[in-house]
């Protein structure tokens, strides 16, 4: 009872000499009591009016920290800190191989003259080459009380409705038939608004949150986005992520696939479902798509065990780096090749648990740089090697920071063009990183397989092992924009397992036609891995 007693004081102790001291400079500390001790968390960043002695939570910038503050935490040093600025986790060996060692084994080393430095592949203009957005940034949009206090997070208020914030971007579920373009379909600004006040399901369901709808104007096509429209969505959630339960971003499908990767790279460490949505065929239509997507995806931004970037389309949740666009006609237009879905729905929500990424162990933050000097080859049959080279020749001479390749199989190209290859291990050693994909719907690159991917593998080419195109890309550029890292750093983290995008290595099926005595190798490796690790082998 002393001791309880004591902590108690101290507790409170420090809370008057933070309040007295924090008023000054206008920032108020949250406390919460934990039930074996009292401590001080920032949860809440505040400030403190003088004038008006109010209190109210302050809107959250891009590129900044959204939780505790680094005097709160643990002091995190060396090897850690590394860790924790890539927002990664200790558990994870692969991780833990980038980040302790200057390079890998796959990469050159940096004593080598002919190694790679980063002054020498970094590009100190970087802002000449972003892509410009079309979206203009909505800032705050929490809605504040008569008097204008601000009521704070939803979740400090267990019986409070929860809230979702709809930011919506165009795309066919808001379009219509527009008279001034032979009556094509076109996106219609104030339609999304106008239909949200219709659906009495939201205003009367007692079970349904609270739902705040921002329309960007004006209201674009999913090909007009790109990073710099990715960015403003990530900047937006930023600033208002500690005032909503969840977020539901209603944009085109041609884009989707892209924007659902890059955010789910652009938002590090995320603790609440972000998911996008759309339709195939408009609301406007009396049998339509769109109605049903929206309710569902409004329906999944409330649930608590989702802490990741999701696409939700006609009747299943899918990780938003591991989506793919696999029709233009029906209305399943979206898979998950590698992966099966998060949830199902039909008559009930079958939610598969096992696949739900758990919830962060780092503070959450925003990128919004994204390398934008990238370009994607798709091979085929009887190419023409020298022009293929020309092509990437040109492309470095305007400084190409990275080439992702669309392999044949198992990430394989003939044999007999060696020029090619001598022409991605020049482009290695100029700094551009070579990202190997496969063509197929289904399975992983495995460059160590065949003789013509060893090649690759020797000339320096990274494997993308089991991801998608579109997320191997925003990865990429992702990886590349962040601008901390350095070439190998990048080249290694693009095989590491950072949102759930791939599937490591070590975990792939072994490739057809391995040997009864490969495999028990192959499973003798996996469990010394696991027991080094200090876990059970499986």
């Amino acid at each position: 009872m002393r001791n309880h007693n004591r902590g108690l004081f101290v507790h409170v102790l420090i809370a008057f000499i933070l309040k007295i001291t924090a008023r000054d400079s206008g920032v108020v500390f949250a406390f919460v009591r934990s039930p074996s001790h009292y401590r001080y968390k920032f949860r809440i960043p505040l400030r403190h009016d003088v004038g008006t002695n109010k209190i109210a939570p302050v809107a959250l910038k891009a590129d900044q920290d959204h939780s505790e503050p680094e005097e709160v935490n643990n002091k995190i040093t060396g090897q850690a800190a590394k860790e924790e600025e890539l927002g990664l986790q200790t558990s994870n060996p692969e991780i833990m191989k980038v980040i302790s060692t200057p390079t890998s084994s796959s990469a050159t080393s940096t004593e080598n003259s002919n190694s790679i430095k980063s002054r020498d592949w970094r590009d100190k203009d970087h802002a000449s080459n972003m892509h410009v957005a079309a979206l203009s940034p909505a800032g705050p949009l929490w809605k504040e009380d008569g008097e204008g206090d601000q009521d704070l997070s939803p979740k400090l208020n267990n019986k409070r409705k929860k809230s979702v914030l709809i930011l919506c971007t165009g795309g066919t579920l808001t379009m219509a038939n527009d008279p001034q373009q032979d009556d094509s379909l076109a996106p219609v600004q104030g339609a999304l608004t106008e239909y949200l006040e219709t659906m009495t399901e939201l205003r009367d369901d007692p079970d349904m949150p609270e739902v705040t709808a921002h329309e960007y104007n004006p209201l674009i096509d999913s090909s007009d986005m790109g990073p710099g429209d990715w960015a403003v969505l990530a900047s937006d959630i930023g600033d208002n992520y500690y005032h909503f339960d969840g977020f539901v971003i209603l944009t085109g499908t041609d884009t989707m696939a892209y924007a659902a990767s890059a955010l789910s790279f652009m938002l590090e460490n995320l603790g609440k479902p972000v998911v996008f949505t759309g339709s195939q065929i408009p609301l406007v239509e009396p049998y339509n798509d769109a109605r049903k997507n929206l309710i569902m995806a409004i329906i999944f931004a409330c649930r608590d065990n989702v802490h990741e970037v999701t696409i939700f389309f006609h009747d299943r949740l899918l990780r938003g780096c591991r989506a793919t666009k696999v029709n233009t006609s029906r209305l399943l237009a979206f898979d998950s090749p590698n992966i099966d879905a998060l949830a199902h729905i039909g008559i009930t929500i079958d939610e598969h648990d096992n696949l739900l990424r758990p919830p962060p162990k780092w503070r959450f933050r925003v990128h919004t740089r994204m390398e934008t000097r990238l370009i994607t080859l798709r091979l085929i049959p009887g190419f023409d090697d020298a022009m293929m080279g020309h092509m990437i020749h040109a492309a470095r001479e305007t400084n190409l920071k990275g080439l992702v390749l669309q392999l044949y199989g198992t990430g394989n190209l003939p044999s007999l063009k060696e020029d090619f290859v001598q022409v991605l291990a020049d482009a290695v050693q100029a700094g551009v990183c070579v990202v190997a994909c496969t063509q197929c719907f289904t399975g992983s690159v495995r460059m160590g397989h065949y003789a013509t991917g060893r090649a690759l593998n020797k000339a320096g080419v990274v494997s993308a092992n089991d991801m998608t195109v579109e997320a191997a890309n925003c990865k990429l550029a992702y990886l590349l924009g962040r601008g901390d890292l350095s070439f190998d750093e990048v080249r290694d983290l693009m095989g590491v397992d950072l949102r759930g995008e791939l599937t490591p290595a070590s975990r792939l099926p072994l490739p057809p036609l391995s040997s009864v005595y490969q495999e028990a190798i192959h499973k003798q490796q996996m469990a010394q891995k696991q027991q080094r690790r200090g876990a059970a082998p499986y």
